[in-house]
């Protein structure tokens, strides 16, 4: 329901789901940090980006805690965190989550690899928004 833009159907399912997976497995279950990454993906497709922020901070949690903090699973919760942010227009906040995620990325498959490029893109989108031309 998502992609087809009914994302209040989606929230809806999502939240659903949500609910079935923290009574299934808990309320710090990795399965649990999926769903609230999807949730918050349509809350801030929404333009609820308080809600957006407050579930990927909770996703990103239960993943440092499953996973560790430098894994690439934490990387692409960062990413997404910090694109609520540049939405705001908080571009600071932005740019240290982009810095962390992309570190976490060039340490897992290095410096040169494909799946760094999305990082490094929307890592250099905030520098743009500041007008760091020179990083």
């Amino acid at each position: 329901h998502q992609r087809q833009g009914y994302y209040h159907k989606a929230r809806v399912l999502y939240e659903r789901a949500l609910r079935i997976m923290e009574k299934h497995y808990g309320d710090n279950h990795v399965r649990v940090a999926a769903t609230l990454n999807n949730l918050a993906n349509v809350q801030q497709r929404q333009g609820d980006y308080d809600k957006a922020k407050e579930l990927y901070q909770r996703a990103i949690r239960i993943k440092e805690k499953h996973y560790g903090e430098d894994h690439v699973e934490v990387s692409s919760t960062l990413t997404n965190l910090a694109n609520v942010h540049q939405c705001q227009g908080y571009y600071d906040k932005a740019k240290v989550l982009h810095e962390r995620g992309l570190r976490i990325m060039e340490k897992h498959y290095g410096e040169d690899h494909v799946e760094v490029s999305s990082t490094l893109n929307n890592f250099a989108d905030v520098l743009q928004h500041q007008g760091d031309y020179d990083q």
